[in-house]
């Protein structure tokens, strides 16, 4: 049941407020965490590149340096000796940027700190050369500053080797924290989508489906069908709309159930009428072939009802004859249907009734209106006969009209006979006999 105050505009931008504010909040989460996503990848690339830069500029440094002291050791000459003097004080300050750079390793460390040591053996192997130095003195120097340098080099490069995994390291957590950052947005969106969809799709269910069941109940009111009411709560524009709707289908059904109702009665004596009559004999008819039981029908008028006419006049007879569709009414049982057939005639169907138990009932009816006197509207009372004629189905009676039939011609039997007494299809019994 839909039960909610407001209107369906309400509804509406109230739905559409909540997508909104779950878009801008998904939207809002995916931003600030990019930002600290691309802030941590920053921080960390950075960390790496301030461990990398000194090492890198350290190796030039010592680059250098090798080739200034070997363009010493070579020519000798003191300008060879100022330049390699500035170019060892770089090497010097770069070893000490290096040793001050913020390592994460402590490997790395130990590598730039071995090679400052053997660098301070080739400086001082260097600086302990003279220019008159005997050649073989000078080749063992250079072959011994050649060895150190070779090992600083290594160090240093093993020490900017093993940075440089770092940041690669960094690079791919990165990169790998960036795929599972996407596929969370993605998978987020998502969800988002899919409750978004669903809140439309309560939306449009809450009032297409009111609308629907009201459509379905208006088209089978239109077809005279008797459908229950629409059931939907709330003072919106659509609550409204369907108590208004139920209102129409309550008076429709009303006014139907009354019009069925005097299509179906006699207007005179209340009785179903002629048309309603074969409706119900169809009925019977089906009931019994179904079900294999027999039912009885019978068919009365009024003696001398002709004279009544003539005498007091067609008013006092149709009095007459609304006086004796009571009694008949309550002289038979309720399952009985009772008919006016057509003037001053009354049929009657007795279903679940053989033959022998609708002849006893059909004389007990014409019994009970004998012994009892009509009233006439001057007050008169006035004593009426009835005759009867009697049919049992099925026998050997296939329609309606063969039934209709064989109980007139039981009527006419009676009447032939005298009137006043009730008679078979067969003729018999004959009840004054």
């Amino acid at each position: 049941m839909r039960n909610q105050d407001g209107t369906i505009r309400l509804q509406v931008t109230t739905a559409l407020a909540c997508s909104l504010a779950l878009v801008f909040a998904i939207a809002g989460v995916s931003f600030f965490s990019v930002m600290e996503l691309t802030h941590t990848i920053e921080e960390a690339i950075e960390e790496s590149t301030l461990e990398s830069q000194p090492l890198l500029k350290l190796i030039q440094a010592v680059q250098e340096s090798y080739l200034e002291g070997h363009d010493y050791l070579i020519y000798g000459t003191k300008s060879e000796l100022a330049e390699y003097r500035s170019t060892a004080r770089r090497t010097d300050i770069a070893f000490e940027s290096a040793m001050k750079a913020p390592f994460e390793d402590e490997k790395e460390k130990e590598l730039v700190r071995q090679a400052f040591i053997k660098w301070r053996v080739a400086n001082n192997l260097t600086l302990s050369h003279s220019p008159g130095e005997d050649p073989g003195i000078k080749l063992m120097h250079m072959r011994k500053i050649d060895g150190q340098m070779d090992e600083i080099q290594t160090s240093l490069n093993r020490a900017f080797s093993r940075a440089q995994e770092e940041l690669d390291e960094i690079k791919a957590e990165a990169l790998a924290l960036k795929k599972m950052f996407t596929i969370s947005i993605f998978i987020l969106g998502a969800l988002a989508i899919i409750c978004i969809m669903l809140l439309w799709r309560w939306l449009v269910h809450s009032i297409t489906g009111p609308l629907k069941e009201l459509a379905n109940n208006v088209n089978a009111v239109g077809t005279g069908e008797v459908v229950p009411e629409t059931n939907v709560a709330g003072d919106d524009e659509l609550g409204r709309l369907v108590r208004a709707v139920n209102d129409m289908s309550a008076r429709v059904s009303e006014n139907t159930t009354s019009l069925k109702e005097l299509a179906e009665r006699d207007e005179l004596t209340g009785l179903f009428n002629n048309r309603a009559l074969l409706g119900l004999l169809e009925d019977e008819i089906a009931r019994s072939s179904r079900y294999g039981h027999t039912f009885s029908f019978i068919l009365l008028d009024i003696d001398h009802f002709k004279d009544i006419n003539d005498t007091y006049g067609h008013a006092a007879g149709d009095d007459v004859i609304c006086q004796l569709a009571t009694l008949i009414t309550e002289s038979i049982r309720e399952v009985d249907k009772a008919a006016r057939y057509g003037g001053d005639e009354i049929a009657v169907i007795l279903p679940e009734t053989d033959g022998t138990k609708a002849l006893a009932m059909a004389e007990r009816v014409r019994l009970g209106v004998s012994s009892q006197h009509v009233m006439l509207p001057g007050g008169e009372m006035l004593r009426i006969e009835i005759s009867i004629g009697m049919a049992e189905y099925p026998g050997k009676k296939e329609s309606i009209r063969d039934l209709l039939l064989a109980a007139d011609n039981a009527l006419y039997e009676a009447k032939r006979k005298g009137r006043n007494r009730v008679c078979t299809e067969s003729g018999y019994p004959d009840a004054n006999r």
